[in-house]
């Protein structure tokens, strides 16, 4: 009967422990339930940030690549503009995985999940960031230093530039004096006229004789170039004339010409030899009857 009587009133004291203890298991469990919640959350965190992160570096990689050849053929205007964009991105790229380092940094050290492999993951990510960082800015110095060897070659292109155009208008004076002073050889002069009508032009002048009996006509030293027909040598080797007689009063060798026409009138002067027959004087006077 005792017995019965304590352990009546042992249980309700036992009871009483029991569900304290099952209280604080419960609290516990709840406990570690959300550790294993928030494990799980970093852990997928630090999955999704490193997965980003890793294909931001397979981007900058290949963008390095293209930069680097593009860079070092001498690119033109269009593929500098290119290298430019895509440096653009490769820092934006290089930022964007410097912030989820940073971020992924914080979280880990705040966090009472502690993992060695994680901060050595991290840190690995900074060492690779770091190099690419110094790799795009090496890239940046190139494309400076080729905008300056570009800028210097654009300067001698000015400058040769300059030079041709000068060089060119000199080449064109030149040319234009050889043509006038060719124009000037090869210009001669001829007059065709009775010798009273060539007096009275004074194209013509007499010396010598008595009364005008055995005088001599020839060319007045005060040429009036308007009593003059002009013409090309190279171009004209025939003069027509219309006389019975046909003489000429300046200076040329007789076998470098010839009359042409019938014994009552001659209708033209052949010039068999240019060369020969200008070359006392670019002047021809003819007189007819």
């Amino acid at each position: 009967m005792r017995k019965l009587v304590f352990a009546l009133l042992v249980l309700p004291l036992f009871t009483a422990c029991n569900q304290k203890e099952l209280k604080q298991l419960r609290e516990q469990n709840s406990q570690l339930t959300q550790m294993a919640q928030e494990k799980d959350s970093t852990i997928d965190d630090f999955v999704e940030s490193f997965d980003v992160i890793a294909a931001n570096l397979a981007i900058i990689k290949e963008k390095e690549n293209i930069i680097s050849v593009s860079a070092s053929e001498n690119p033109s205007a269009g593929k500098k503009a290119q290298i430019v964009t895509d440096l653009g991105l490769v820092r934006d790229l290089l930022e964007e995985n410097k912030a989820k380092l940073e971020s992924l940094d914080k979280k880990l050290n705040n966090s009472w999940y502690q993992n060695s492999k994680l901060k050595k993951l991290i840190a690995g990510l900074k060492v690779q960031i770091e190099e690419k960082d110094k790799s795009i800015n090496a890239l940046s110095e190139q494309l400076a230093q080729l905008n300056v060897e570009v800028d210097n070659l654009n300067g001698q292109v000015t400058e040769l530039n300059g030079t041709v155009v000068a060089l060119s208008t000199e080449n064109d004076s030149i040319n234009k004096t050889i043509e006038e002073r060719t124009a000037n050889l090869n210009t001669a002069h001829y007059v065709i006229g009775d010798i009273k009508e060539l007096k009275l032009k004074q194209v013509v002048t007499s010396t010598g004789g008595i009364l005008g009996i055995g005088s001599t006509n020839k060319l007045n030293q005060k040429i009036n170039p308007e009593n003059f027909n002009n013409i090309d040598i190279t171009q004209t080797t025939t003069i027509p004339v219309s006389g019975r007689k046909v003489s000429l009063v300046t200076s040329h060798p007789s076998d470098s010409y010839r009359f042409e026409g019938t014994d009552k009138e001659i209708e033209a002067i052949t010039i068999l030899d240019p060369h020969e027959f200008w070359k006392a004087s670019k002047y021809l006077v003819v007189a007819v009857k």
